[in-house]
């Protein structure tokens, strides 16, 4: 239970960050959310996290917008579009993983 509380707190934080600063924000959140909801699976909470986060805002993006902006950037890398999401999430769930392992790491550090 406790680990899906903190699944959704770092979602939700992250979220309304990401409103108001850049993207490295995300860190900040899944760090907090590490920190304070220090659960057994701190870097599987941040990691599903961001990455849920990420591929449903990059989806919502692609969904409504007019031109096709996924499918653009996807052959400037020479990708398909399912790989550019999967790139996404991993880059996201990477970011926001380490930050949630390093703020449990903190609070155990400082007992």
């Amino acid at each position: 239970m406790k680990f899906f509380i903190q699944l959704v707190a770092i979602i939700f934080i992250a979220f309304i960050l990401e409103l108001f600063l850049p993207w490295w924000c995300i860190a900040m959140a899944s760090f907090a959310g590490g920190y304070a909801l220090k659960s057994r699976f701190n870097f599987l909470a941040g990691f599903l996290g961001i990455g849920l986060l990420w591929l449903a805002k990059a989806g919502l993006i692609d969904a409504t917008g007019s031109s096709p902006l996924a499918e653009q950037v996807a052959t400037i890398f020479s990708l398909n579009k399912t790989l550019l999401y999967l790139a996404t999430v991993l880059i996201g769930g990477l970011v926001g993983g380490f930050a949630s392992m390093s703020g449990a790491t903190l609070k155990k550090a400082k007992r």
